[in-house]
């Protein structure tokens, strides 16, 4: 479907018959559009976006990469950058422009109207990746002292152009947030009740400086569409709805990934990132893991003489970094997911530590009694498949614990759990490895 529409667009374009190319464009859910014009030039994009209505073109504009938006800024009339930028979404807006050179958010900024500007910059203040760079400005409040009558005309009037109206946020005084009320309590509600007497007091909220990460984690337990966003003197500023939240666990999830693979963040998609950023992401990592691996070298010289003298121990080599590398792997992966859906807080780690000492135990028994057995098929000496057992069971303890223990430490020490993972474990579990392997077998075969 979407290559029929690519193939009906560039003909309609290429002919001029803009017409036709209108009417086709109407009948399109907005995603559909954007999944059929992001592989077409800039111009012909230029084209599409002229002939979409303000709201539709606002919104698939900011689906967009930051790339793709800026080739369109520039090509785009004034009239045309205001129209769009201005009808987009508050916290998408803010997005926008924190991408975007100088020269092109002062040129934005100057086109818009006073008081959308006001918002984005207010905004923009807000800490990078916390809930006042999400939240929407635009919502929907009415007073403990209004009547069912009078917060559902309020709704009427102004429902329409924010996020968020099934949930009707309660304020007094200045704007301070003191509870919710539902958009179904109010229309069952008898008109003269007064909405103190039945919205729900203590309702939760974030601060605007809380991190988007923990909105997340904190609307994910609870079950909620959308949660107050308050500023230090608990006045009601934002809301951030559930929209919001699955574009942070989708950019948190793609963090996540990036830092386990021993990648920094990239925020553009493949295909819109050059191959020089992903060397200029990826280099850093590699050197500084290639020259902290270098030690196994210098581990394996420590031992040079038991490996002249019985050569068929390094046989066993690869089995013994690739079992301390996966069981590290597979235990951080468990212990930061469960770390990012607070299932596991930082006071968990000595539970933590019993059980994952517990399951190295048995999965390092059982794979050591298979490698002593599967031992025979490439050596008939029973001491040197013992010693190879014996490292297996001890390297899968040790691997397993600290896949376990570094989310904790980087937790602790207020870095990403992620960051303690991937490489890095791999690493660590590598280099024990094969110290593990070669002490137990210097001991058991007498050197």
């Amino acid at each position: 479907m979407i290559i029929e529409l690519q193939i009906d667009v560039r003909k309609y374009i290429k002919n001029g018959d803009l017409k036709t190319l209108k009417h086709l464009l109407e009948d399109q859910d907005p995603v559909i559009i954007y999944e059929t014009i992001k592989e077409l030039k800039a111009a012909e994009k230029v084209v599409i976006f002229r002939l979409l209505l303000k709201s539709v073109a606002a919104e698939i504009f900011s689906m967009l990469e930051p790339d793709e938006q800026l080739e369109l800024v520039e090509l785009f009339t004034d009239e045309e950058v205001k129209s769009i930028i201005r009808d987009m979404d508050p916290s998408d807006r803010a997005e926008l422009l924190d991408e975007l050179p100088d020269n092109v958010v002062i040129r934005i900024l100057t086109l818009l109207p006073k008081d959308v500007r006001e918002k984005t910059l207010e905004i923009l203040n807000y800490p990078e990746d916390s809930a006042g760079r999400i939240m929407s400005p635009n919502f929907v409040y009415v007073t403990r002292n209004m009547t069912v009558e009078g917060a559902l005309e309020k709704i009427r009037r102004y429902g329409k152009d924010v996020d968020m109206v099934y949930t009707i946020f309660v304020t007094e005084g200045n704007r301070t947030l003191i509870g919710t009320i539902n958009l179904e309590e109010l229309l069952f509600a008898e008109p003269k009740t007064f909405i103190e007497e039945i919205y729900t007091p203590n309702s939760p909220y974030v601060r605007t400086t809380t991190d988007q990460e923990d909105v997340a984690t904190i609307m994910k337990k609870l079950d909620l569409n959308a949660i107050a966003t308050v500023d230090n003197d608990f006045r009601l500023v934002g809301v951030i709805t559930i929209d919001d939240i699955v574009d942070v666990i989708e950019e948190e999830f793609t963090e996540d990934i990036h830092k386990m693979a021993g990648i920094s963040t990239i925020k553009t998609s493949y295909f819109h990132t050059s191959p020089f950023s992903f060397i200029k992401n990826r280099l850093p990592w590699l050197v500084g893991l290639l020259l902290v691996q270098s030690l196994s070298s210098f581990i394996v010289q420590g031992y040079e003489d038991i490996l002249t003298t019985i050569p068929i121990l390094a046989a066993f080599m690869v089995t013994m970094v690739d079992a301390g590398g996966n069981t590290g792997g597979q235990s951080s992966t468990m212990l930061i997911r469960s770390l990012a859906l607070g299932e596991v807080d930082l006071e968990d780690w000595w539970r933590v530590f019993l059980k994952e000492l517990y399951i190295g135990l048995i999965l390092g028994l059982v794979l050591g009694i298979i490698l002593f057995i599967r031992g025979f098929l490439i050596s008939s000496d029973m001491f040197v498949n013992l010693a190879a057992g014996i490292s297996v069971l001890i390297i899968i303890v040790f691997a397993n614990i600290v896949g376990a223990m570094l989310p904790f430490l980087g937790k602790m020490l207020k870095i990403d759990p992620a960051l303690m993972s991937g490489p890095l474990i791999t690493t660590v579990a590598d280099l024990g490895g094969i110290l593990i392997y070669f002490y137990i077998a210097s001991k058991i075969l007498g050197f």
